[in-house]
């Protein structure tokens, strides 16, 4: 694991960088404009700090614990030390970051248009992107835990996992020739990720599986005394 720097904390929510990020920052001064890409980094990572917020503030009502937000070179990650109690849960907690972009975007378009300050409009286009990117239903993206947690209404814990983790295999296949295609080279970059993430989840899930019970509303925590 690359080491990573706390810059301070949001509301109790400490941030931190990867060292990773850094690199990013390096790669962009370099090739996309000096400062000023930069700069436009910067904001874009912004978008991303609020996007993570919106997870961990839903996190911390539900109970779960938030050891701090962190950014790294594909964008940023609210560390959960718990995992949800229930499915509605981790529905709830997945969702409520793309639904902070969903706002941010419609602000930033709708200011943009009424001010013609082309930022806002890019800070709205920034997010509206950053929202449906999430959206693809790839664990261990926002869209994948929506997909496992309204597959564990059918199926047991580990087998939606399973299945959520299929479904990103298959797009971090489609990133791949989609990037080759049409020169989106990052889309080539991230996908294996995507793919040792997505072992990631199906390890965790069974190591944690017998944590908990199952209902027909999802999964809920058993509690030993």
């Amino acid at each position: 694991m690359s080491k990573s720097w706390r810059l301070g904390a949001l509301f109790g929510f400490p941030i931190e960088i990867n060292l990773s990020f850094l690199m990013l920052l390096g790669l962009v001064f370099v090739a996309f404009g000096g400062l000023t890409g930069v700069e436009i980094v910067c904001l874009a990572f912004a978008s991303i700090v609020l996007h993570e917020l919106g997870h961990a503030f839903v996190a911390r009502k539900k109970g779960v614990r938030i050891s701090g937000i962190e950014l790294g070179f594909f964008g940023g990650a609210a560390k959960m030390i718990d995992l949800p109690k229930t499915a509605n849960d981790e529905l709830a907690i997945a969702a409520a970051g793309p639904m902070v972009s969903l706002v941010l975007a419609g602000l930033g378009l709708a200011l943009g248009a009424v001010t013609h300050v082309p930022i806002l409009a890019w800070i709205g286009w920034t997010n509206l992107i950053l929202a449906a990117f999430n959206l693809i239903p790839a664990l261990p993206m926002d869209g994948g835990r929506i997909l496992r947690a309204l597959l564990t209404r059918k199926f047991d814990y580990v087998k939606a996992t399973d299945l959520a983790v299929k479904v990103a295999r298959a797009t971090a296949i489609a990133f791949v020739g989609f990037g080759l295609v049409y020169g989106m080279y990052q889309l080539v970059l991230l996908a294996p990720f995507l793919w040792m993430l997505g072992t990631r989840e199906q390890l965790m899930a069974r190591v944690t599986a017998d944590q908990y019970a199952y209902n027909a509303n999802g999964y809920r925590r058993r509690y030993y005394r």
